[in-house]
C-alpha cells in the first residue's frame, strides 16, 4: 500500500463514519464500538503476539518504552498546569485536554503508517510501544484522569473510577498479555505468520477512522443541540458553544505537546543516549488518539477539545508526513 493510497483511505473513512453518524445516529456509535471491542479481544492479540515474538528485547527497546513513560508523564503534567493554572477550564475540559496529549493513536494510525513509511522491519518496535505503552496508559492512566476530573456526583462508591475497577479492566486488556506472551516465549512466529499479522495492521485503518467520523459528527450534533438551547442535563459538559476560532486556545494546547514537545523529548533522548528504533520515534509523533474519546464518553468529560485534536493532530501527521516522502 503506497502512501497516497493510506492517506486515501483515511479520509474515505472518516467520510464513512461521519455518513453513518447522520443515518444511524446512536446505533452506529454503538456499531462501531462493537466492531472495535471485536477487533481488541479477538483479532489483535494473536497478531501483537506474532509481532512482538520476532523482535529480540535489548537495552534501545527497553529504554524506548520508559522513555515513552517519562515524556507522556511530562507532557501531562504540563497539560494539566496549563490547561488548570493558566487557562482556568472547567475541569472535565482539564481532563480532555490531558487526555488528548496522552493518550496517541499508536494502534489504528501508527501502526499502518510505521508499515507504509518504514517497512515490515520496524513494525516490531512500532507494536511493542503500542501494546506496552499506550495500553496500560489507557487502562490505568486514561482511566484515572477521567475518574479525577469526571464532573461532581458521576462517580458514586464503588462506581467505575476505583482503583479496583481500573485494575480489573488493566488486567483484563488481551492485548497487554498478547504481548508480554510474545516477549516471554523464546520462539519466533513464523515468518507467513508476521506476513498475515501485516495484512491484518493495514485493515485497522479504515475501521479505526470510521470510529473517528462517528465520534466526530455525533459531537457536532451535540454542538448544534447546545447552540439552538437543548436541555444541558442532556447534552452536558460534553459541548460548550464559543465564538467560531480557526482553533480554540485548549485544543492548540493539546495540539502543541502531542505533536511538539513529546516528540522532540523522544528524538532528544535517542540522539543523546539510546538511538531508539524508528518505529518508535514514528510512534512518538502519533496523534491524538481514539481512547481518549472512550474515557470522555465514560466519564462525561468535554469531548470537544479530544474530537478537535484528533483532527487538527491527524490532519498534520498526514500532511507532514506525505510531504517529507515527495522532498525525499
Amino acid at each position: 500500500m503506497s502512501l497516497f493510497l493510506l492517506v486515501a483511505v483515511m479520509a474515505a473513512a472518516v467520510a464513512g463514519g461521519v455518513a453513518a453518524e447522520r443515518r444511524w445516529q446512536d446505533r452506529a456509535e454503538r456499531r462501531t464500538r462493537g466492531a472495535m471491542s471485536l477487533m481488541l479481544t479477538w483479532v489483535l492479540p494473536p497478531v501483537y503476539f506474532v509481532l512482538v515474538s520476532r523482535i529480540h528485547p535489548d537495552l534501545r527497546l527497553v529504554g524506548g518504552l520508559l522513555t515513552a513513560y517519562a515524556v507522556l508523564a511530562v507532557v501531562g503534567v504540563v497539560a494539566w498546569w496549563v490547561a488548570d493554572r493558566v487557562m482556568k477550564l472547567p475541569r472535565p475540559t482539564v481532563g480532555a485536554v490531558i487526555l488528548a496529549v496522552t493518550m496517541a493513536n499508536t494502534g489504528y494510525f501508527g501502526l499502518p503508517l510505521t508499515r507504509v513509511v518504514l517497512g515490515p522491519d520496524e513494525l516490531g518496535a512500532a507494536v511493542a510501544w503500542d501494546s506496552l505503552v499506550s495500553g496500560p496508559m489507557f487502562f490505568l492512566v486514561g482511566f484515572a484522569v477521567g475518574a479525577a476530573f469526571a464532573p461532581p456526583g458521576l462517580l458514586g462508591p464503588g462506581g467505575a473510577g476505583t482503583p479496583e475497577r481500573r485494575l480489573v479492566a488493566f488486567l483484563k486488556n488481551p492485548l497487554l498479555w498478547s504481548a508480554i506472551a510474545g516477549l516471554a516465549i523464546p520462539v519466533d512466529a513464523p515468518a507467513w505468520s508476521a506476513e498475515i499479522a501485516q495484512w491484518v495492521v493495514y485493515a485497522l485503518l479504515p475501521v479505526g477512522f470510521v470510529v473517528v467520523g462517528v465520534q466526530l459528527s455525533g459531537e457536532r450534533r451535540l454542538e448544534r443541540a447546545a447552540a439552538a438551547g437543548a436541555d444541558p442535563v442532556t447534552v452536558g459538559p460534553r459541548s460548550h458553544p464559543t465564538r467560531r476560532r480557526i482553533i480554540r486556545p485548549e485544543v492548540a494546547l493539546a495540539v502543541g505537546l502531542r505533536l511538539v514537545v513529546a516528540p522532540l523529548l523522544v528524538v532528544g533522548v535517542s540522539l543523546l543516549a539510546l538511538d531508539l528504533p524508528k518505529g518508535m520515534l514514528l510512534q512518538a509523533v502519533a496523534p491524538a488518539g481514539l481512547n481518549g474519546l472512550l474515557v470522555a464518553h465514560r466519564f462525561n468529560l468535554t469531548l470537544q477539545p479530544i474530537a478537535s485534536s484528533i483532527v487538527w493532530t491527524t490532519s498534520l501527521v498526514t500532511v507532514g508526513v506525505v510531504v517529507v516522502s515527495i522532498v525525499g
